[in-house]
């Protein structure tokens, strides 16, 4: 990491952003499980929706101490071991645990199913999901739903576009396509096609 570099927390996004570097930089980042980045950064996620925030703005002088010694961390390993002393495990809550069961069930959930479940109302549902994940709920199903298409494709296999779309949950084909280049701004034929 370069002297004073960038040490930021990047909230949900929900629409595709490609970020380019001008020169080569040693990036290290954590990826917290849904839900989970509320606990260590201090704040709702809804607050970090479609952000890049500084940690310093977040954590104030333990931020600033942190990015110090990542600064001075001699390799990517040595960063890493940095972050995972600073961010220690926490206890999962009951709203948490739904919202990894979402994950689990690779986004295919009914809304209503889901609140029922929960035993809240569609209200709080999505009060208690913007406050855990930065999105409604229904966005939350879509993304991990995409996710897991994305795992799926990745895997090498043949796609037959109108079955996947079945599996997954996907009105048609066109639906599955829209939400992909939604999602990813690219076609699922050219993120195959990509490097």
């Amino acid at each position: 990491m370069p002297e004073g570099g960038l040490l930021a927390a990047v909230g949900t996004m929900t629409k595709a952003q490609v970020y380019t570097h001008a020169q080569p930089q040693t990036l290290v980042g954590v990826r917290f499980h849904p839900s989970m980045a509320r606990q260590f950064l201090g704040v709702a996620a809804s607050e970090l929706t479609n952000q890049l925030v500084e940690l310093s703005g977040l954590w104030g002088a333990r931020g600033n101490q942190l990015r110090d010694r990542l600064s001075s961390a001699a390799s990517g390993e040595e960063a890493v071991a940095l972050l995972a002393d600073e961010l220690r495990p926490v206890e999962e809550t009951p709203a948490q645990q739904l919202v990894l069961w979402v994950a689990e069930q690779a986004g295919r959930v009914r809304l209503d199913d889901l609140a029922r479940f929960a035993g809240l109302s569609q209200r709080h549902l999505r009060r208690v999901f913007l406050e855990q994940t930065g999105v409604s709920p229904k966005l939350f199903c879509r993304v991990v739903r995409f996710r897991s298409l994305v795992s799926r494709l990745s895997t090498g296999a043949e796609a037959d576009w109108a079955d996947l779309a079945l599996d997954y949950g996907y009105y048609d084909q066109s639906h599955l396509v829209n939400e992909f280049r939604e999602l990813s701004g690219l076609t699922p034929t050219g993120y195959l096609a990509r490097p």
